[in-house]
């Protein structure tokens, strides 16, 4: 998220959420539609709980200058994956169980150290 606003900790579904947030960016469900390429009944079924895993919900969070975490499960700790971390992720996809678990071990001594001193 951007970071200059507050968002209420009552917002407990993705259709509260998702209005709020179109609310404050003076939105109607038809012009944040046409932000995020689709249709008012799209947003409308969101809004009102029909539809619980939108596919456009990364283009709906775009335009709504959100992260879609926090849009789909309310989490305001999920920031997007740096470009030096996807590559970590899509090396990490390659690696046999062994050589993850070495890993893991290699980067929890390395995380200590840094921890502790």
């Amino acid at each position: 998220m951007n970071g200059t606003k507050v968002i209420p900790h009552h917002l407990r579904t993705l259709g509260e959420r998702l209005r709020y947030r179109r609310r404050q960016m003076g939105w109607t469900q038809e012009q944040l539609a046409v932000q995020a390429g689709t249709n008012q009944a799209v947003i409308q079924k969101i809004e009102n709980g029909k539809s619980l895993r939108p596919r456009k919900i990364d283009e709906i969070a775009a335009v709504l200058e959100v992260n879609p975490a926090w849009l789909m499960f309310g989490d305001e700790k999920a920031t997007p994956l740096t470009d030096d971390a996807r590559e970590v992720a899509e090396i990490w996809m390659t690696l046999s169980e062994g050589e993850r678990e070495r890993l893991r071990s290699e980067m929890r001594l390395l995380a200590g150290r840094r921890m502790s001193s």
